[in-house]
């Protein structure tokens, strides 16, 4: 006969082996791996495993903390389990635990080098602007004598487009002194051929059937590319003078759980288990027609940040619109696409020889966002503009004289001497930078 008390004792004996099940779950799991866990997005380093077990790495604990490290690494469930916690923070107390990542208002996700771009924290000052504008006109100038058209992109920050849904901090913040403003104003007027897609956003903000910007990511959505692809590739036709292949948007699918690309980016950083509510993204269907009478693709060379990806992430426009010979190099750093490589030819940029791989294009595009304006062009600037005006003896002699100029005024040479000290770099390299710098704004 079954009593009370032995009820009692089975529930606990019960109760206490479930206990020890999923105490036990995740050494399991991290032993056999019977669940498909999900990895977190982002990048992660994963912990190596402890050094050897020597005498000296037990008594200074070295081996002990390693072995911690890993193993906490290696927990079963771990991923399930950073997810839950940054589920529950967000949707109790709107904390994120993402890397320069901003909640705004309505639940709009900002990264926070894009705000602190759009206040003005890296403003490099207006003479510097003026500076890398009369640069470019004048490298718009010697393209040109090749037959080569410079079009340059300035591409909307998503805190410039949508200021309104910015944190309350933000925008008291706000003083209208950043990069954007004045290079769009120098560009008009040193006349360098200028797609200002920030004054088209706002433009078509007002009367867009869909997001230009989506709530949970940071680029251009896939529909506003479809707008951007065509004023670009349309103006490129009118710099060149050439007719491209013709292409056109028709009606797509309006989704809030299959979007693409980078439409989502920053949210599924924040690694929760359920992504925040996307804005309803549309996707219209790109045609592309074949080549006919005089159309031809382009050969242009692109150099720009991770907005210059949209064009082959979310539709084909530089697979159809340009030709084998076109490049895109990523940050002026290595060659992004196209994918199909010859296994031959060099990917790191700065190998290449630049003087032939500017021959024979039919356009050069710099593309950057609001938060690489100060650093625009990513050196691809000053290397084309040495290239086209290299130094001369004269010039040599000049570096000598600003060296010692330099070093007769105590407070100039104490600040390059900082400069070195900062930078970890001889005294002497430090006081060579601080002449060539001025040697460049000299010329």
């Amino acid at each position: 006969m079954i009593t009370p008390a032995s009820k009692a004792t089975v529930v606990k004996g019960f109760l206490f082996g479930l206990l020890l099940l999923l105490l036990s779950l995740p050494a399991l799991q991290a032993r056999f791996g019977f669940a498909v866990i999900p990895p977190l997005d982002g990048y992660f380093e994963r912990v190596s495993p402890p050094e050897a077990a020597t005498w000296s790495n037990l008594l200074s604990s070295r081996y002990q903390e390693q072995m911690e490290r890993y193993l906490n690494d290696q927990l079963g469930f771990r991923e399930w389990f950073i997810r839950l916690r940054n589920q529950v923070d967000y949707s109790l107390f709107k904390k994120l635990h993402a890397t320069d990542t901003v909640l705004g208002k309505n639940g709009v996700l900002f990264q926070g080098a894009h705000i602190k771009s759009y206040l003005g924290d890296d403003f490099l000052g207006e003479d510097e602007i003026k500076f890398y504008a009369r640069r470019l006109r004048t490298i718009q100038d010697d393209l040109a004598r090749q037959g080569t058209q410079l079009l340059c992109v300035l591409a909307p920050g998503k805190p410039r487009y949508q200021p309104e849904d910015l944190p309350r901090t933000a925008q008291e913040a706000w003083v209208n002194k950043a990069n954007y403003p004045v290079f769009a104003r120098e560009f008009a007027a040193n006349g360098v051929h200028t797609l200002d897609a920030v004054q088209l956003f706002q433009h078509w903000k007002k009367t867009a059937a869909y997001p230009l910007f989506p709530r949970g990511g940071t680029h251009w959505s896939g529909y506003s590319i479809t707008l951007v692809a065509d004023t670009l590739f349309r103006q490129l036709e009118h710099l060149g003078n050439y007719d491209l292949p013709n292409f056109r948007s028709l009606p797509g699918v309006v989704t809030t759980t299959d979007l693409r690309f980078t439409d989502a980016d920053i949210a599924k950083a924040l690694n929760l288990l359920r992504d925040p509510a996307p804005y309803p993204m549309a996707y219209p269907e790109v045609v592309f027609e074949p080549l006919k009478g005089n159309q031809r693709r382009a050969n242009v060379l692109l150099i720009g940040d991770s907005f210059t990806q949209s064009f082959s992430g979310f539709y084909h426009h530089l697979d159809h619109l340009l030709d084998g010979r076109s490049r895109f190099w990523y940050y002026n750093e290595t060659t992004f696409w196209p994918d199909s490589l010859p296994a031959s030819e060099e990917r790191n940029v700065h190998k290449l020889n630049l003087r032939e791989q500017l021959q024979g294009r039919d356009a050069v595009v710099l593309v950057a966002t609001e938060q690489n304006m100060n650093r625009y062009g990513f050196g691809f600037i000053d290397e084309a503009y040495h290239l086209f005006h290299p130094y001369t003896a004269a010039d040599t002699v000049r570096l000598e004289q600003l060296k010692q100029d330099i070093m007769r005024i105590p407070s100039w040479a104490e600040k390059v001497h900082k400069h070195a000290e900062d930078a970890h770099i001889a005294p002497e390299e430090a006081l060579a930078k601080e002449a060539h710098y001025m040697r460049e704004r000299e010329r």
